[in-house]
């Protein structure tokens, strides 16, 4: 389980991301010589574009690239241990934080990436990821989904924050 963004752009817009892959990779076998010289293998964080057609069959869009940015829900400690990673930081445009006062970023919202750049080395898959660090929001898409209440159903614990939301969104 893990949060992820990803979007697409044009290869021009995307060469500044590429050189930041690149220059993490140079630092990377730097440190470690036995590191694969080449990218030729290596696990990326984006791939080339594809539009899917009305047959199901996808197309590849010449000049765009797919760049994906994840943070896994849990991750293992040097002990052993499992640790439950905090979820990215979403701001709105002034670069507030605002986790928890707004339900669901739907697809199309756009905004900027806030990231870290991690090269791998494992015995199981060497490469570089992007982790995704924050989001902060230019323009927010919402989804309209409601979802009927279950009978019987687990139900939060009403807040006095509720109270106040619900009274300032006329639903009180």
């Amino acid at each position: 389980m893990e949060w992820s963004v990803g979007f697409v752009i044009s290869e021009a817009d995307a060469m500044p991301m590429f050189d930041v892959i690149e220059a993490a990779l140079q630092q990377k076998r730097a440190e470690n010589s036995r590191f694969p010289k080449t990218n030729e293998g290596l696990r990326m964080p984006f791939r080339v574009s594809e539009k899917k057609m009305e047959d199901g069959t996808k197309q590849v869009v010449p000049g765009e690239y797919l760049f994906k940015f994840s943070r896994k829900l849990e991750r293992k400690l040097k002990t052993g241990e499992t640790s439950r990673n905090s979820p990215p930081a979403i701001y709105d445009s002034l670069g507030r934080v605002i986790n928890g006062k707004i339900n669901r970023i739907g697809g199309g919202t756009t905004g900027k990436v806030i990231y870290d750049v991690f090269v791998y080395d494992s015995p199981a898959a060497k490469g570089v990821a992007f982790q995704l660090v924050g989001f902060q929001i230019a323009e927010l898409k919402t989804s309209d989904i409601e979802l009927p209440p279950i009978e019987g159903g687990f139900v939060a614990e009403q807040t006095e924050d509720d109270d106040i939301a619900a009274v300032l969104a006329g639903n009180a």
